[in-house]
C-alpha cells in the first residue's frame, strides 16, 4: 500500500459516512451538550412515537421501533448534524392510507407491509442518490407543502376524534369517519372524553406558558399514571400489553406481489421524505452556514428507512419539531440523536409495562394537537397577502388531499406545481419602464415608489423570461399593441432583455418578425442589458446581423442615449 493510502482513508470515510467521520473527530467537550439535547428530544420523541405509530394504523410501539433503527443509521450516513429522523405525522398517515387499503383487521399483516414499505422507500431514495434526483424535491414547493399539511391535518383530526371519544368509526374517507362520530356523540365514553379533554388542556397550557417543558410527555405520563393508580384500565380503551425488548433485525414476511403493490406508495413516500427532510436540514444548516449534500441526504434517509424496516418499523422521515429541539439544545453532532436512540432502547427494554395503562384517548388528543399545529396559518396568510397564485396552489393541494386522499393529494400538489411552472412560462411577467425623476434609473411604471416619467416617442419594455416557442408571441403581440396604441407615436423601442436568459429558434424568429413589424411602422428596435450568452445565441442565429450590432447595449441608459435626438434630454 502506498504512503498516501492512510491519508486518503479519512477523506473516503468523510464522503461515504459523514456522520461516522464526525464521530472519528469527536471531542469529549461536546458530550455534555449532546447528551442534554438527546434527553430533551427523547422526552418529545417517546410520546410522539407512540402517537404516530397509532396514527399509522399500527401498534403504538411501532413508532419507537421506527425511531430506533432510523436514528442509528442516519447518524452515521446523513450529512446534517441536527436532523432528527424517525416517525413523522405525514408519513404516518400515508402509511395508514396505503397499508390500510391492503389489509383488513390483520395487525401482523399490516406490520409486515409497513416494514416492507420502509424498504421499498429506501430503494427509491437510493435510486435518487445514484441518479442525482435532488431536483425532484423542487416539485414540492412551499405553497404545495403548506396546502398538503393543511389538508392532512383535517384527515388526521377526523381519524382521531373517534379515539378521543372512544367511539368506533368506519368508512374509508375522513368525512365518513367524522360523520359517524357526530352521529354517535351520545355514545361517547365519559372516561375517554375526560382524559382527552384533560390531555388537550395540559398540552395547550404548557406549550403556551411553559414552552421548555415537554408538554406531550407530561400529558401522557399523567394520563397513564391516573389510569394505573385508579384502576380504570377496564373503563376506557388503553394501549394494553406491548412486547418488551428490541426486535431482532429481520426482513418482513411478505407474499408474492407485495413489492409491486407498494411501488407507487414507496415512490410517493420517498419524494415526501426527501423534500421535507431537505427543507428542515437546509434551514438548520443555514443557521450555522454549513453545507447539506442532497446526494448524501438521499443516502442517509435511505439508510434510516432500512434501519426502521428491519426493526419492524415503517418509513422514517425528518421531523422539523424534533430537529429544532436538537439544534436549540446546542447539540454539536448526531451524537445527540444517537443518545436519544439509546434512551429509546432503554424505554423498550424497561418501560413498556406501563404502556398497558396508557389511554388511547390521550394519544388521540396528542395527535389532534399535532394536527392543529400542522396548519401554518401565518404562512397561508402570507401567501394570500404576498402572492395570490401561491395561495391558490396551497388551496388546490389541500382540496386534493381532502377530496381524493393523501397519496392522490401528493400527486395533485406535484401537478399544481408543474401547471404553475407552465403558466409562468406561457404568461411571463412584463413591464413598461419609466425613468425615475432626476436619475438615469428605469423602473416599471406600475411601481408605486418614486416619481416615474415616460419619455414621448420612446417605449422601454421589459420581458422577464427566456424567449422560447411557448411565450414568444407574448413579446411580439404586447410590443405591437403598445406601439399602435401610443400617443404621441413611438419612434424607438428599447427592449430590456436582462431577464431573457435564453432563446430558442422560435424565439429568434419571433424577434425577427417583431423587427419587421416595427420597420413597417418606421420604428427602431434597440436591445439593452443583453447577457453574453444571449448575445452569442443572437449571433449564431443571425439575429444580431439583422438587428445591427450598434443596436445592442449593456444598459437601458446606453440604449436610450443611442436614440439621439428622438429622446428629448437623452
Amino acid at each position: 500500500m502506498s504512503d498516501g493510502a492512510p491519508a486518503r482513508a479519512p477523506a473516503l470515510l468523510g464522503r461515504l459516512l459523514p456522520g461516522a467521520a464526525r464521530l472519528r473527530d469527536y471531542r469529549l467537550g461536546w458530550l455534555p451538550a449532546d447528551l442534554l439535547a438527546g434527553l430533551a428530544v427523547w422526552a418529545v420523541l417517546v410520546p410522539q412515537g407512540l402517537a404516530y405509530g397509532e396514527l399509522a394504523g399500527l401498534s403504538p410501539v411501532t413508532g419507537l421501533y421506527t425511531a430506533l433503527g432510523a436514528l442509528l443509521l442516519y447518524g452515521l450516513v446523513g450529512s446534517s448534524r441536527y436532523l432528527h429522523v424517525g416517525p413523522e405525522s405525514s408519513v404516518s398517515i400515508v402509511t395508514a392510507a396505503y397499508v390500510g387499503g391492503l389489509v383488513a383487521d390483520d395487525p401482523d399483516r399490516a406490520a409486515a407491509l409497513a416494514s416492507l414499505l420502509a424498504l421499498v422507500t429506501a430503494g427509491f431514495l437510493l435510486a435518487g442518490a445514484v441518479l442525482r434526483l435532488g431536483v425532484v424535491a423542487r416539485l414540492l414547493s412551499t405553497p404545495v407543502l403548506a396546502g398538503y399539511l393543511a389538508g392532512s391535518a383535517v384527515v388526521i383530526a377526523a381519524g382521531q376524534l373517534g379515539k378521543a371519544l372512544a367511539i368506533p368509526t368506519s368508512g374509508d374517507r375522513w368525512w365518513q369517519r367524522a360523520g359517524v362520530v357526530v352521529a354517535h356523540l351520545g355514545d361517547a365514553n365519559p372516561y375517554a372524553t375526560a382524559f382527552a379533554a384533560g390531555s388537550l388542556l395540559v398540552v395547550v397550557v404548557l406549550m403556551r406558558w411553559a414552552p421548555r417543558v415537554p408538554a406531550i410527555l407530561v400529558a401522557i405520563t399523567a394520563a397513564t399514571a391516573v389510569v394505573g393508580l385508579a384502576g380504570w384500565q377496564d373503563e376506557l380503551p388503553v394501549v394494553g400489553e406491548v412486547p418488551a425488548g428490541i426486535p431482532a433485525p429481520s426482513l418482513p414476511g411478505i407474499r408474492s406481489g407485495d413489492v409491486v403493490d407498494l411501488l407507487g406508495a414507496g415512490a410517493s413516500v420517498a419524494v415526501l421524505v426527501f423534500a421535507g427532510s431537505m427543507l428542515t436540514a437546509t434551514a438548520l444548516a443555514r443557521r450555522d452556514r454549513e453545507p447539506v449534500s442532497a446526494r448524501q441526504e438521499f443516502l442517509g434517509l435511505a439508510a434510516a428507512s432500512v434501519g426502521s424496516g428491519v426493526l419492524q418499523g415503517y418509513p422514517a422521515n425528518g421531523s422539523d419539531s424534533r430537529s429544532f429541539v436538537v439544534a436549540d439544545g446546542r447539540a454539536r453532532s448526531q451524537v445527540a440523536n444517537i443518545a436519544a436512540a439509546g434512551l429509546v432502547a432503554v424505554t423498550l427494554l424497561v418501560l413498556t409495562p406501563v404502556f398497558r395503562y396508557l389511554p388511547q384517548a390521550a394519544l388521540g388528543a396528542v395527535v389532534l394537537v399535532a394536527a392543529v399545529r400542522m396548519v401554518d396559518v401565518a404562512a397561508l396568510r402570507r401567501l394570500w397577502r404576498v402572492r395570490r397564485s401561491d395561495f391558490v396552489m396551497a388551496a388546490v393541494t389541500a382540496a386534493g388531499v381532502l377530496a381524493l386522499g393523501v397519496l392522490p393529494g401528493i400527486g395533485v400538489g406535484v401537478a399544481v406545481s408543474l401547471l404553475e411552472v407552465l403558466r409562468r412560462a406561457l404568461l411571463p411577467p412584463t413591464a413598461v419602464l419609466g425613468r425615475v425623476a432626476g436619475h438615469q434609473t428605469w423602473r416599471a411604471t406600475d411601481d408605486e415608489h418614486g416619481d416615474l416619467h415616460r419619455i414621448p416617442g420612446l417605449l422601454v419594455y421589459r420581458f422577464d423570461a427566456p424567449l422560447f416557442f411557448a411565450n414568444a408571441d407574448v413579446l411580439r403581440d404586447q410590443v405591437v399593441r403598445l406601439v399602435d396604441g401610443s400617443d404621441p407615436p413611438v419612434r424607438t423601442v428599447v427592449l430590456d432583455a436582462e431577464g431573457m436568459v435564453d432563446m430558442d429558434v422560435t424565439g429568434a424568429e419571433t424577434l425577427v418578425a417583431l423587427l419587421d413589424d416595427l420597420d413597417e411602422r418606421g420604428i427602431r428596435l434597440v436591445l439593452a442589458r443583453v447577457r453574453t450568452s444571449l448575445r452569442t445565441t443572437l449571433r449564431r442565429l443571425g439575429v444580431e446581423d439583422r438587428l445591427g450590432a450598434d443596436n445592442v447595449h449593456l444598459s437601458v441608459r446606453g440604449a436610450v442615449h443611442s436614440a439621439g435626438d428622438q429622446v428629448p434630454g437623452g
